[in-house]
């Protein structure tokens, strides 16, 4: 949500009204109850970030016109682009060709678009606008996809000699860029452009609910609505407290736990290596990178694919549990750990963008054939689940049975 200078806000995390002091370049305002960030240390110009977007995007049309890497074996060398994993998948794996288009290309390039046209041409957003920068912004994954090419370069290095080209040095200064500007180009920005959130006159230190007053949890405007009226500012439901997002989180979360099985017992990747075809889980894979000595890798493989996606579920379904029973005992740890888990839930996709990498990359070098297994398709699944899961939670229930300080 949106907040200016001195003026009273709503916590969207745990409903409490805060009063903001005048702000101050390089400090950053906590909720006093929940410790949520309710103003970021530093929030530059829309122009600023307009231009660091034009910046991305000049990275990004290099890194797909030039050479991404190479790969030599035995004598032979063959050079991979990015446009090389859509000839690769646009066959037999088209499922895995649109996730990687959208998530790394379509929904990046879309919300870098959008804020040029804000910071630089000063186009005023509506409604339709900001709804599809809060998307973008939600599920861009720029940053996963470059761990998981150098996680695939590990890899090949145990079968060819790997070189680097502009390519990869453009994308990975695409990838840093887009972080920058997604950590302070918040979609309330453009919406506080649409329609600014006013909560008026009320006092400090009590819960939004016990001032009639709603946060929406779309676009965070704080609106005196019948629950179920729509937001004034994105036309979305508000109410307030999502009690159904508890019973969608249970369902998701269900479905996700089920998922889970086959995503580590079945064969993520074949591989045709001199005639022999094997196939690989992801345990055998994180194994084998252990038995290659890159250890840290093999960690990060095993935290982002194994243990992330299974603590996740369970974490949640813990959460879920302990509001549902009104077992919450220690709120402010409660949400913390939501936070946490909500947060480093997309990085699982790591392993989706390594088996991706390496079907491209290997095909093209003709040394070997990597083929996608069935797996990747019920990982990739878990992983947006309990992304969807998380989102369908409101946090705001954990403190329900805590006084307002």
């Amino acid at each position: 949500m949106g907040v200016n200078q001195g003026r009273v806000v709503l916590c969207p995390s745990c409903d409490l009204l805060v009063s903001l002091p005048p702000k101050v370049k390089g400090r950053r305002e906590l909720c006093p109850r929940c410790a949520q960030v309710l103003r970021p240390a530093y929030e530059p110009s829309l122009s600023d970030e307009a231009a660091l977007a034009i910046a991305a995007l000049l990275c990004l049309v290099i890194a797909v016109s030039e050479p991404f890497l190479s790969v030599e074996s035995f004598s032979v060398r063959e050079e991979m682009s990015l446009t090389s994993i859509i000839s690769v998948l646009r066959f037999d794996w088209s499922a895995l060709l649109y996730i990687f288009l959208l998530l790394t290309f379509g929904l990046p390039c879309t919300l870098l678009c959008e804020l040029i046209a804000v910071g630089l041409f000063r186009y005023r957003p509506g409604r339709f606008f900001c709804n599809v920068y809060t998307f973008c912004h939600r599920y861009t994954m720029v940053d996963v996809f470059i761990l998981g090419v150098l996680v695939s370069l590990v890899k090949l290095t145990s079968l060819a000699t790997v070189g680097f080209y502009e390519g990869f040095v453009a994308s990975a200064a695409f990838a840093l860029l887009l972080l920058i500007i997604t950590l302070r180009a918040r979609p309330a920005r453009l919406w506080e452009l649409l329609k600014p959130s006013q909560v008026g006159d009320v006092p400090q230190g009590v819960t939004g609910a016990s001032q009639g007053l709603k946060l929406c949890r779309h676009c965070g405007m704080v609106v005196r609505l019948s629950d179920g009226e729509r937001c004034p500012r994105c036309g979305h439901p508000v109410v307030a407290r999502d009690f159904s997002g508890m019973q969608k989180a249970a369902a998701l979360l269900t479905a996700a736990a089920i998922l889970y099985l086959p995503s580590n017992l079945y064969p993520i990747m074949f591989t045709e290596y001199l005639g022999v075809d094997t196939g690989s889980n992801i345990v055998e894979g994180v194994i084998a990178l252990w038995q290659m000595d890159s250890y840290f890798v093999a960690l990060v493989i095993l935290f982002a694919s194994i243990f992330i996606p299974v603590l996740k579920i369970l974490t949640l379904s813990w959460i879920l549990w302990a509001v549902k029973f009104h077992k919450v005992t220690r709120a402010l740890l409660t949400a913390r750990v939501f936070r946490l888990v909500s947060f480093i839930g997309k990085w699982s996709m790591i392993d989706v963008f390594v088996v991706i990498i390496m079907s491209a990359v290997v095909r093209m070098s003709g040394l070997l054939v990597i083929n996608p297994g069935f797996a990747i398709l019920a990982f990739c699944s878990v992983v947006l689940i309990t992304m969807f899961a998380a989102e369908s939670f409101d946090e705001r229930l954990i403190w329900d049975e805590v006084k307002a300080q």
